[in-house]
């Protein structure tokens, strides 16, 4: 603080130690600048300014919510605009030319305007003026809260060659930033700059501007409209403004067709003689189209198009001028027609084929019993005829120069819809549904799109709406619509047609297969009524299953299998009884497109999905397949004479599941006999395998579904695929969690608390505890499964020939994957039953898995599959590891003795050991997987047990024993305890004393007191064990007992009898 004050003291005012010597330093002599221009208001200050790209304007913002425009070469201001607080303004310099960025050899002769895009952020506003004279060309609203950024510099660096360069101008000179970062820009037609009267667009802008004034004070049904529209229609002479009036009248003002026709026949006599240029081309063709595209809707509305006659006549003559003009079909309305038509013997049989006939009334009747519903897109349809006009004209691409007229690609699914439905209604509303071949001709639509149209009305139709009549009646419909087509028509001997193979491809994207199987029918049917006229043609074809017609029964065949998937997979039951975790079945389109691209697995997976869906125990699935395998046979019979009887004993035991179930048994049986490959019980339970851990993935703190997995996998038969699919869902799912789990308790060193499970593994300690006792379970089960001997090769994994070429399925990939390393397997099963009997029992061991293991577990972790790097591993331990491991069994066996309750109800003590009993045999097979002995456990066991007064089970333990002096020293210690806490409870301490032999005294008085020994132990039950021991070490030859702790285990036993016998 003091060193501060000092060097700021001449600051604060403080003198100084010495006189500084003041040096007075010559200052520089100011010169006052002149001001070339300037503008003074000082109550006025600005907060912004925007250079034109020319620098010859300026804007200002200022503080008083104004933005000043001043001619910066004049120093004027030029124009002043009020309204305009914490404004953002930007220049824009256009040219006349279409090319944003022109040669610079042409730069100077070109036209250019500049305008002043004025944005209000707070209130969303741009506001559009041109420059100079500040008049208003747009104003809008936009985002609020954006930002205008202005850019008015090139690329740095570029070279200046008039012949080869263009101007150097950004790519942007102005967008405005929405709070989200989308980037927009801004498009400014030149011509808004044209204001004069010389200008013919600028006559037709104001002629428009007109139009749309009197469009909106006008009603259409005024006196004179018509007539005042065309007139001021008819004065538009710019080509692309003609266009847009077009579009406006049906988009924006819903004028009806006649009208717009009556303006577009104008339009065209106005062009029609026209020396032709591209943008003339462009636009006669885009005026074609609108025009065959009414007569089209007009035609399907049943509308009189008389009126068009003139103009559909000029536009065919200008699409096809060496082609003679048809006249306009008109409907037959007389009933002498239709009874010729009727009776005219080249009109063909619209019906079914008959084996269709038969596939499609057994599908319905199937979707009816099984209740099939599906979720139908709720179709809009338009409220009036000038609405579903502008929808119908929206859908198409009149733009185009294709020779037919197309649906546009990004219309919308709404869109499609819509169209589909009026278009499906006003064909099968015709009168006479054989002018529909001569309507598409004429308006020049592409059949091919109708037919689409068609095909989505059928997918979106209700079930119930579909029969006999209709498909008939859509048979007759498809017949007109492809006759006028060659590619349809005239089908090559022993030839597929293009035409029908694209009919069949969107057939295969559609999403119900049930609807797509009847289109398929229908357009089969049409199909072979071209076929038998070609026949009857040539006389020497005499086929009558030709390719195309193969084409069509191998296609309604696939469908039909996915139909009957598509309709059982509806079915939802519950099981009664025992079953399994029940699966949420996610809803998706089943189709042959989905089928097709998920590969030769995919009706696998949808089964077992269902399956999962209901809980389906495996057990009921093999039940079922080995029913249908000895159906019609007697099994008491066909089993008595065999010695295998594995199946009959197995139907026995589980045939109550099926039983049980009829319903879901009856849908699986079904599918089995469409899909005999892909339905193998071992297929199924493989699959389910797999959903169960995709299921466990999601929820990892419901363990059930992971011992479900493990319940799945060992109802598998075939070996190989049992042991490909516990590798793949072991690395797939189980080990980073169980490694994570690992590493955790390895840190802790005991059961981690809730709050560490949750950050580490991302569930509870309890679910740790649950999971870790699972994974032990699933490793056992796989280390028994990969040291079995497989005596069968691996099978031909075989599926329905729906797929060419696919992926392989998930029991081809189990099948094949590679073996794993036994060894490497053993040592993860000992690290997870260390993990989890530490983590159950909360035993607290220092970093177990580096102090009972002497390899490193992250090498145990990564080396299950056998590899090239994988080193040789000796599974003898070292011995450095013994002392900890049996350290670490002895306190595992004492928490498990822990776990026994007594009861006196009867007058003897009564032992529950129902969970110690299961501990002890799993402590036994670590110990010898650990390579330990299992005497070893038998005596910690009996050491445990006769420590807590359980003598009766230490006394049945002994017996098992092959080296029982080992015992001697604790069982002595422990009896010396007993005799101590008998001293200290007996009610004549004197009297017990002097019984007691001085040696034994002494004893006592040596150790002690341990108070974990019972207060009250029985003599009876000590003398019991003392005397088994005994003769167990009598029974052993070669024993290398101690005898003095035997002399003194037999004292023991004597003055056991002597305090019996005086009841001290």
């Amino acid at each position: 603080m003091n060193s501060f004050l000092f060097y700021f003291r001449g600051w604060l005012g403080g003198g100084s130690a010495e006189n500084t010597t003041i040096v007075n330093e010559p200052l520089i002599r100011s010169e006052a600048l002149s001001m070339r221009n300037g503008l003074f208001d000082g109550q006025r200050n600005g907060n912004s300014v925007a250079v034109s790209p020319d620098r010859r304007l300026a804007a200002i913002v200022d503080s008083l919510g104004r933005v000043a425009v001043l001619d910066v070469t004049r120093g004027h201001l030029i124009r002043l605009f009020k309204g305009c607080r914490d404004a953002q303004c930007a220049f824009v310099q256009i040219f006349e030319m279409e090319d944003k960025k022109p040669h610079l050899s042409i730069v100077k002769e070109l036209k250019r305007a500049i305008f002043l895009i004025i944005y209000n952020p707070k209130k969303g506003l741009i506001d559009i003026r041109i420059m100079q004279k500040g008049n208003r060309v747009a104003a809008f609203t936009a985002t609020k809260n954006g930002l205008l950024l202005y850019n008015t510099c090139g690329l740095v660096g570029a070279m200046k060659n008039y012949s080869n360069k263009k101007i150097n101008l950004p790519e942007f000179q102005c967008v405005l930033i929405d709070p989200d970062g989308t980037l927009k820009r801004f498009n400014i037609p030149f011509f808004y700059a044209l204001e004069g009267e010389y200008s013919q667009r600028s006559k037709d802008l104001h002629t428009l501007r007109d139009l749309r004034d009197y469009l909106k004070k006008t009603s259409e049904d005024s006196e004179g409209f018509v007539e005042e529209l065309i007139k001021k229609a008819s004065e538009l002479k710019t080509l692309d403004l003609k266009k847009h009036c077009l579009d406006m009248l049906v988009r924006k003002y819903g004028i009806t067709p006649k009208i717009v026709m009556a303006c577009l026949s104008q339009f065209w006599d106005g062009i029609e003689n026209e020396e032709l240029s591209d943008q003339l081309i462009e636009i006669k063709n885009y005026l074609a189209n609108f025009a065959l595209a009414t007569l089209f809707f007009r035609h399907m509305n049943g509308e009189n198009v008389d009126d068009m006659r003139d103009l559909v006549t000029k536009v065919h003559s200008y699409i096809n001028p060496s082609t003679e003009e048809p006249e306009i079909p008109s409907p037959k309305n007389s009933e002498t027609d239709k009874a010729q038509l009727d009776e005219s013997p080249e009109t063909p049989c619209f019906e079914l084929l008959e084996d269709d006939n038969c596939i499609l009334e057994r599908l319905l009747t199937l979707a009816k019993e099984n209740n099939y519903k599906e979720q139908h897109p709720r179709v809009t349809f338009a409220i009036n005829n000038a609405s579903a006009y502008k929808e119908f004209l929206s859908c198409f691409s009149l733009d185009s120069k294709d020779t037919c007229i197309r649906l546009k690609s990004e219309t919308t699914t709404d869109q499609i819809n819509t169209l589909a439905s009026s278009t499906f209604k006003s064909i099968f509303k015709l009168d006479d549904v054989t002018l529909l071949s001569d309507f598409v001709k004429k308006c020049n639509m592409d059949p091919k799109e109708i037919v689409k149209l068609l095909i989505m009305q059928v997918m979106n139709m209700p079930l119930q709406d579909i029969n006999l009549e209709l498909i008939e009646k859509l048979i007759q419909v498809l017949y007109y619509l492809c006759n006028i087509i060659e590619e349809a028509t005239q089908i090559a001997y022993n030839e597929t047609s293009p035409w029908w193979q694209d009919v069949r491809d969107i057939l295969v994207d559609m999403p119900c297969p049930l609807r797509s199987m009847i289109v398929a029918m229908a357009c089969k049917a049409v199909s072979r009524i071209f076929e038998i006229k070609c026949q009857e043609i040539d006389d020497t074809l005499w086929e009558s299953v030709t390719k195309e017609n193969a084409k069509w029964g191998i296609l309604i065949g696939k469908l039909e299998d996915i139909s009957i998937l598509s309709i059982i997979l509806m079915f939802k039951d519950s099981l009664p009884g025992n079953s399994l975790p029940k699966i949420q079945m996610t809803e998706f389109n089943i189709n042959l497109k989905y089928i097709y691209t998920r590969g030769k697995g995919s009706v696998t997976e949808l089964i077992a999905k269902w399956l999962c869906s209901m809980g389906v125990l495996p057990e009921a699935i093999i039940t079922n397949e080995l029913l249908e395998k000895y159906a019609g046979v007697d099994l008491e019979t066909a089993f008595d004479s065999s010695d295998d009887d594995h199946d009959y004993l197995y139907i026995e035991n589980h045939r109550m599941y099926v039983d049980d179930n009829p319903k879901i048994f009856k849908w699986l049986s079904l599918l089995r006999q469409q899909f005999p490959l892909s339905t193998s019980s071992n297929y199924i339970i493989a699959n389910m395998c797999w959903e169960y851990s995709i299921a466990w993935q999601k929820s990892m703190q419901n363990c059930e579904l992971l011992n479900t997995v493990n319940h799945c996998l060992k109802s598998i038969s075939d070996l190989h695929i049992r042991l490909g699919l516990y590798s793949i869902i072991w690395f797939t799912y189980i080990k980073h969690v169980f490694e994570a789990s690992c590493r955790l308790v390895n840190k802790v060193g005991r059961l981690p608390k809730d709050p560490l499970c949750l950050q580490d593994v991302g569930y509870d300690s309890a679910s740790m505890i649950k999971f870790l006792e699972v994974v032990t379970k699933y490793l056992g089960e796989f280390l028994d499964c990969s040291q079995m001997s497989i005596s069968h090769d691996k099978i031909n994994i075989q599926y329905e020939k729906i797929w060419d070429e696919s992926m392989p399925s998930l029991v081809e990939v189990a099948q094949d994957n590679k073996k794993v390393n036994n060894d490497i397997l053993n040592l993860n099963y000992q690290i997870s039953c260390t993990v989890y009997y530490m983590c159950h029992f909360n035993v607290k061991v220092s970093k177990p898995l580096d102090s009972l293991y002497d390899i490193d577990y992250q090498y145990i972790f990564d080396s299950l599959i056998d590899s090239k790097h994988t080193r040789e591993i000796n599974m003898r331990p070292s011995e450095k590891l013994r002392n900890p491991r049996l350290k670490f069994l002895t306190k595992l066996i004492r928490c498990a003795v822990d776990t026994i309750t007594t009861s006196d109800e009867l007058g003897s003590p009564q032992y529950d050991c129902g969970e110690c009993f299961p501990w002890i045999q799993k402590i036994t097979l670590l110990a010898e997987l650990w390579n330990i002995d299992t005497d070893f456990v038998r005596r910690q066991q009996v050491i445990a047990l006769y420590h807590l007064g359980y003598d009766i089970l230490a006394e049945s333990i002994i017996n098992l024993l092959t080296e029982p002096e080992i015992l001697l020293t604790p069982l002595l210690a422990i009896t010396t305890q007993r005799f101590k806490r008998s001293l200290e409870q007996s009610s004549n301490q004197p009297e017990w004393i002097v019984t007691m032999p001085p040696n034994l005294y002494k004893r006592l008085q040596n150790v002690a007191l341990d108070t974990s020994i019972p207060a009250h132990p029985s003599l009876s039950t000590t003398k019991m064990v003392l005397n088994r021991l005994l003769y167990k070490i009598d029974q052993k030859e070669n024993c290398s007992a101690n005898p003095q702790e035997i002399k003194a285990i037999q004292l023991f036993i004597d003055n056991c009898d002597v305090l019996i016998s005086y009841k001290l």
